[in-house]
């Protein structure tokens, strides 16, 4: 089928970012809750968490846009909050990173010891590696998400960069699976459980999942 495009744009409203922020501290303050649920309470550990997921939702609803806009024309004044929705998702990311580089190791203490933090760091080097990518990549896309960006890169070249947002999906759902959480976490939830509801891994990767499968299904009925 013939490609159907979508709009790109390179200002947002002042409301519009505040709507991207509002977006972000709901779902941030959910998944506050949802550990909470989960008999975790509220710590630097919880919240280096929780800046991921909401990051996370971010991004998925950034992608999300412009596929459902071409299933459903109302989504299509929707289009704007892509550029604010994506930006918020990788500036937010950077907390997360810096709670895993300075704090996360100290959250184990029983298996690593405080006097040698980054032994956490080397037992999940390639869980770091991953991630770590993610980051550089989301940031990258920031940094190339304004005028002058577009006007050195050459509207080519920034499309193909922007889509790139989807391989940080990707590499997000493959640093879920890096953790090791199917057998570990999930498969033991759902034989035992033991708390209402699932890790709060299960409902990243289904935000991951369901964001990357509607683009797939985007793609075999409209092209890109």
């Amino acid at each position: 089928m013939k490609a159907v495009h979508t709009q790109y744009v390179l200002a947002n409203k002042r409301s519009q970012w505040v709507a991207a922020s509002v977006v972000y501290l709901v779902c941030f303050c959910f998944f506050m809750w949802y550990h909470a649920v989960r008999g975790k309470s509220p710590s630097l550990l919880t919240t280096e968490k929780c800046t991921a997921i909401a990051s996370v939702c971010c991004l998925a609803l950034a992608l999300a846009f412009g596929p459902l806009s071409r299933f459903m024309p109302a989504i299509v004044d929707l289009l704007p909050y892509r550029r604010v929705l994506g930006i918020t998702a990788a500036l937010m990311s950077i907390p997360h990173v810096l709670l895993v580089f300075i704090y996360l190791p100290l959250g184990f203490p029983q298996e690593y010891s405080p006097k040698y933090p980054y032994s956490w760091h080397i037992d999940h080097w390639f869980t770091i590696v991953i991630g770590f990518a993610c980051f550089v990549l989301l940031l990258s896309i920031t940094a190339y998400s304004y005028p002058p960006g577009r006007r050195r890169l050459g509207e080519r070249k920034w499309l193909v960069l922007q889509k790139f947002a989807y391989l940080a999906m990707i590499l997000v759902a493959l640093h879920l699976l890096s953790m090791g959480k199917i057998p570990k976490n999930w498969i033991q939830w759902v034989e035992e459980r033991d708390y209402p509801v699932p890790p709060g891994s299960f409902p990243t990767m289904m935000v991951c999942v369901s964001a990357l499968l509607l683009k797939a299904i985007d793609l075999a009925i409209h092209g890109d």
